[in-house]
């Protein structure tokens, strides 16, 4: 294994150095990292949808979209972000148990019990919680990163994030705030954010012992960091957004499903899909294929394909029972 403390807090840059190792590293790799004030969105959500976009400019708040599903979290220099990337696959599908092991064991040593709850939160005894876990996979190879909210200013956070109340009621919580803890309240020892990294820097240490490293600059890393500061990236286009004729939103235990459809007659035009879900291949490849599809021929479309592979959990009938609401 190899380690390393990235040592900026620029999202864009510290996503662009997670990203070229998780494409590169032949090895496994271990990150420690933190942003500045950010709101980071999943893959497929849809930026205007997740953000209180006011707040953001009025707090010169970074935005950031990782290459990731799941939902949208907010970082800032109370929170410690880790990555582990690992060229082969240590289980089957998308499993977040396996690969936040290392969080919950070092969080346990000191004196803090967390436990997986959903599908990629950790929480305390107290059903607080203290980390948002993310994953992505190509081919064989996953990147599984995740937040600890050691510090972070928590008024912040919910001021930033248009949570969806349907996943507010899932979790029988009033608002994101009631819904979070910080690690440090929990812990007996005095220790700042500093001294945490520090922590858990000498715990993967002598647990692994990994070679430690530093990812120097390269033209690599350089043109994955200017995509991802790119309004394109940010805030991608969808053609005909404006047109869209109908939205249909449906929560499942697996995350949101939103589509936006443009119709006429039978027909579908143009079919947008965005969400808070995981997915090991690329929404687009459904939206491209439903185009031009109508309506009373969805099952014999998809009949050779698996929707599971772009929305995480979700059944070819489930898809399709979504454009009947």
């Amino acid at each position: 294994m190899k380690f390393s403390v990235l040592d900026t807090t620029n999202p864009h840059y510290n996503l662009a150095v997670e990203e070229y190792l998780f494409n590169t590293s032949d090895e496994e790799v271990f990150l420690l990292w933190q942003n500045s004030k950010t709101v980071v969105i999943g893959k497929n959500q849809n930026a205007f949808a997740e953000i209180n976009k006011p707040v953001l400019d009025e707090k010169g708040i970074f935005l950031a979209r990782r290459i990731t599903g799941g939902g949208a979290v907010y970082h800032d220099e109370g929170n410690v972000n880790y990555s582990f990337i690992t060229p082969v696959a240590k289980t089957e599908g998308i499993d977040f148990s396996y690969y936040a092991t290392p969080i919950v064991n070092a969080l346990k040593s000191l004196g803090v019990a967390v436990s997986l709850s959903g599908r990629n939160d950790l929480v305390t005894d107290s059903g607080k919680k203290v980390s948002g876990n993310a994953q992505h996979r190509i081919q064989n190879r996953v990147l599984h990163h995740g937040t600890l909210l050691f510090s972070s200013d928590l008024e912040v956070l919910s001021s930033v994030l248009n949570v969806d109340e349907e996943k507010l009621k899932s979790k029988a919580v009033k608002s994101t705030r009631s819904r979070v803890e910080n690690i440090s309240s929990l812990i007996d020892k005095k220790m700042d954010v500093d001294e945490f990294i520090a922590f858990l820097s000498s715990f993967i240490i002598s647990t692994y012992h990994p070679e430690i490293i530093s990812v120097e600059e390269n033209p690599e890393i350089l043109k994955i960091y200017e995509r991802n500061k790119s309004i394109g990236w940010l805030y991608p286009e969808k053609p005909m957004l404006s047109n869209y004729q109908k939205t249909i939103k449906k929560r499942f235990d697996f995350g949101t499903v939103e589509l936006q459809l443009s119709l006429k007659n039978d027909l579908i035009e143009k079919v947008s899909i965005s969400g808070d879900f995981f997915g090991e291949k690329d929404v687009s490849y459904l939206e491209n294929l439903l185009s031009g599809t109508s309506l009373t021929n969805l099952k014999s479309t998809l009949e050779n394909v698996f929707v599971g592979d772009c929305v995480s959990g979700m059944t070819n009938d489930d898809f399709v029972s979504l454009f009947n609401l």
